[in-house]
């Protein structure tokens, strides 16, 4: 797994805490993701990167962002090499493997088509087909509640920008994501979507760390109340035009 870039986000000292005798918490983001977690003009941003750097400079420690692949992302805090995952989608699956932060916002995620294609009128019709998105996605559940998992062949790619890219040029038939992220991406690649499909209820979104890390998970918390006391996760959401948990 080839690191694609690392940043160190050091804060001031804050609630009493030396930050110099601490060592970095070490967190995973995705590449190609935005406006949650992306790369831009050789900077780590987003809204996502901008939330957890407003924690570790709450709590006054130091927070150093690795970018990787999402499958990697998941798969190194799984296995204790990263301390947390930003921005991650808290599904019942998920819940089995890692613990879960307070929500400070939700994504409704779909099931994108090409708008030109009109032989797909429904999920049923993608058997055989290959589509690419996240494992243990609400919409993965979905395909299972079908009996369709087995049928259609669900790939993960690099990145939400690969997805795209794939999409565009028809190496797959549909791709799973935010409709946020596709709304971006589509707009760079040129192209028009349709939505397949989509669950009634959007996704809550929090920090995830190894399961069991209670006292970590109980700092993460603590900060995300004094964020929201203070304002500082609603300015976020506006600047990043972020739904907030309904």
């Amino acid at each position: 797994m080839k690191k694609l870039l690392q940043a160190t986000i050091i804060s001031v000292t804050a609630l009493g805490v030396n930050s110099a005798a601490l060592a970095d918490a070490q967190a995973g983001m995705a590449t190609g993701y935005p406006p949650y977690q992306f790369l831009y003009q050789g900077e780590l941003t987003g809204f996502d990167v901008a939330v957890a750097n407003a924690i570790y400079d709450k709590l006054g420690e130091r927070l150093t962002l690795n970018q990787y692949d999402w499958d990697n992302v998941v798969s190194l805090l799984r296995y204790g090499q990263l301390d947390i995952a930003i921005g991650m989608e808290k599904t019942d699956v998920r819940q089995q493997y890692f613990s879960f932060s307070t929500p400070y916002y939700e994504r409704q995620t779909a099931l994108f088509i090409l708008e030109s294609n009109k032989a797909i009128e429904n999920v049923r019709q993608l058997v055989g087909k290959r589509i690419s998105g996240d494992r243990h996605s609400v919409l993965e559940a979905h395909l299972r509640e079908l009996g369709l998992r087995d049928a259609i062949r669900v790939e993960q790619a690099d990145s939400k920008k690969d997805a795209m890219a794939q999409l565009a040029v028809g190496e797959v038939e549909a791709v799973i994501m935010p409709r946020r992220v596709a709304n971006y991406l589509a707009a760079q690649y040129g192209v028009q979507l349709k939505v397949l499909w989509q669950p009634n209820d959007a996704t809550p979104v929090a920090m995830a760390v190894t399961k069991g890390n209670d006292q970590l998970l109980q700092k993460l918390n603590q900060a995300i109340t004094l964020l929201e006391q203070d304002g500082t996760l609603e300015r976020l959401r506006e600047q990043w035009d972020i739904t907030p948990i309904r």
